[in-house]
């Protein structure tokens, strides 16, 4: 049976959905990110960019009957595995709570491709999607900031022509863009320049393959610090989510600072302040449910259910299995 598992393992799969176990929302899931395993006998290896294969992380693996075991303390339990599907639980020892533990959909990632090729059927020009697209085994674009630091904003389509051994790009002509003349002109000569880094295995009998993509480079000040931030977004008409409140971390280790400051402040009886901090603690990571559940405690043993279903209402907004319920108990009738 463990040979059988192995065997239908071994290969690469594509995510196609996440949630935590009890069916809550998975605020660590970024809309615009896909997620690739690629498994072996012995190595996971994690690829979380549809483009950039050097965005990866592997891991040692042990495959043994219904669990893949990365270590001593963590596995993922297999609950479903078919010939095109795997369904894995994210277990880590001593975690029970149904909205810490994850469950991951995926589908093996040549379903994708026989399912677009099957679609195009003779064309000979086409347009790579997050699921099937040409990828580079290095991110060639951070040169272009070191080149031009300026603020600059580039929106059009990556053109490969396989057969001729060609890159080029076509982009939009926005006022931004006009703008970003050398920007540009930079990207295509580095393009061109790194051709032969591109992996076009499945894409070598097309004349012409075209990549939608988005660049923008900001620079931004806070306070007297400046930095700059540079993003790379492809495929993003395909990737909008519907009616999700975005993950907001503002700042991380200060929500958790602040966090264990609540709590500290609930042992010491001052309720009110706790509050304040759990709200602030949100404020700054709003993947923080924690904080919410326990400003639902406090108001509650208060009999505070205004301030109780705020926070309710919050965890309903964020798909929380057990805040909902909560609040169609606690709310609706209020």
């Amino acid at each position: 049976m463990n040979a059988q598992i192995n065997k239908q393992l071994i290969d690469n799969w594509t995510r196609v959905k996440s949630s935590m176990l009890d069916g809550s929302r998975d605020l660590s899931e970024n809309d615009e990110r896909i997620l690739t395993w690629k498994i072996t006998n012995n190595k996971l290896c994690e690829y979380k960019h549809p483009i950039f294969e050097d965005m990866q992380t592997c891991m040692d693996i042990k495959i043994e009957g219904q669990s893949i075991k990365a270590s001593a303390l963590a596995f993922y339990e297999i609950e479903k595995l078919t010939s095109d599907s795997l369904v894995v639980i994210s277990r880590i020892n001593g975690e029970t709570s149904g909205d810490k533990i994850k469950k991951i959909w995926f589908v093996r990632t040549s379903t994708f491709r026989n399912e677009y090729l099957s679609k195009i059927k003779s064309d000979s020009t086409i347009t790579a999607s997050r699921y099937f697209t040409p990828t580079l085994k290095k991110n060639i674009f951070p040169d272009i900031f070191d080149r031009y630091p300026n603020d600059f904003h580039i929106i059009g389509n990556i053109i490969i022509y396989p057969k001729k051994h060609i890159v080029n790009i076509q982009h939009e002509n926005t006022n931004q863009s006009k703008k970003s003349l050398e920007s540009i002109e930079f990207l295509k000569s580095t393009l061109e320049k790194n051709y032969h880094l591109w992996n076009l295995e499945g894409f070598e009998n097309f004349d012409q393959v075209s990549i939608p993509f988005n660049i923008e480079n900001e620079t931004k000040y806070i306070d007297s610090f400046q930095g700059a931030t540079m993003s790379f977004i492809f495929f993003k008409s395909e990737l909008k989510s519907q009616n999700k409140i975005p993950v907001k971390i503002e700042n991380k280790f200060l929500s958790n600072e602040t966090f264990f400051k609540g709590i500290k402040a609930v042992d010491d009886k001052k309720l009110d302040k706790a509050i304040e901090l759990f709200n602030k603690a949100f404020e700054l990571n709003n993947t923080n449910t924690d904080a919410l559940y326990n400003i639902v405690s406090i108001s509650l043993s208060k009999n505070d259910v205004t301030t109780a279903c705020t926070a309710l209402k919050k965890l309903k907004d964020f798909e929380q299995t057990e805040g909902t319920k909560i609040f169609n108990e606690k709310c609706l009738k209020n």
